[in-house]
């Protein structure tokens, strides 16, 4: 007997109720994580109000870290949390992936990968922030200006995973329909932008430090609007690829 095999392209899939749907659940918990990762980095970003820059002097730095440490060690602990839930949220953009190749993960194991070195990063940022938020008596003016810039400059290490991140979704988009046209040009706009934001990893000038965080905070909300697309049509994340997974997308339209 033959099993049914679904042949709807992506962009055909219908938002519609699902709940007996294999993975529907987990999509929309990925969903989920994204909007908190969401939330948490605007946190976070709020408390960075008046902090100084690269250029700064070293005294201006201590001064602030130590005006501020509090804050400054919450954040960071924040920051982690947020890269928690943004695992959360890669999975499901994986699936979503994955299904749009049609099982064959390509660009979509990119995509993880990217999401991976991403949440990595920020992960050693924020360990930044907190180590020289606790030991700023030890480090003193000019040790505070040297870890300050580390953890600023790290930012380009962040957009570097999200270049890839961002990049992959959006050569699957134009390729297979995933999301809508303007939302796989955006993606690649944006991809463009955390290139070149990327290369705060090595320079301090204050234009480019600015690109890198304008580039962070949008790539933010990229994947918050990714999130609401899965949150509202969870079946883009759905596995169907046994007999019984195919049946259930079957009866739900998928």
């Amino acid at each position: 007997m033959a099993v049914y095999t679904p042949r709807r392209s992506v962009a055909a899939v219908d938002a519609k109720p699902a709940a007996g749907v294999p993975g529907v659940m987990l999509a929309r918990l990925a969903a989920l994580g994204g909007a908190v990762f969401f939330v948490l980095v605007i946190i976070n970003v709020s408390f960075r109000s008046g902090a100084p820059s690269a250029t700064d002097s070293g005294q201006s730095v201590f001064d602030y870290v130590a005006q501020h440490h509090g804050r400054l060690q919450l954040g960071a602990v924040l920051t982690g949390l947020a890269m928690s839930a943004a695992l959360l949220w890669v999975s499901g953009l994986f699936r979503a992936l994955r299904r749009a190749e049609d099982g064959l993960p390509g660009l979509a194991v990119t995509a993880l990968a990217g999401g991976i070195l991403a949440a990595a990063s920020t992960a050693m940022t924020a360990l930044i922030q907190g180590t020289m938020a606790t030991r700023i008596d030890d480090l003193g003016p000019a040790g505070v200006r040297v870890w300050w810039t580390m953890y600023l400059l790290s930012t380009g290490a962040t957009l570097l995973g999200l270049l890839v991140l961002i990049g992959a979704t959006a050569i699957v988009c134009l390729q297979r329909r995933l999301f809508e046209t303007w939302f796989a040009v955006t993606s690649a706009v944006l991809a463009l932008a955390s290139v070149v934001g990327a290369f705060t990893i090595g320079y301090v000038t204050s234009g480019i430090q600015a690109v890198g965080g304008i580039a962070i905070l949008l790539d933010s909300v990229w994947i918050l609007l990714v999130s609401v697309r899965l949150w509202r049509t969870p079946e883009l994340a759905v596995s169907c690829a046994g007999p019984v997974e195919q049946w259930s997308c079957h009866r739900a339209g998928v």
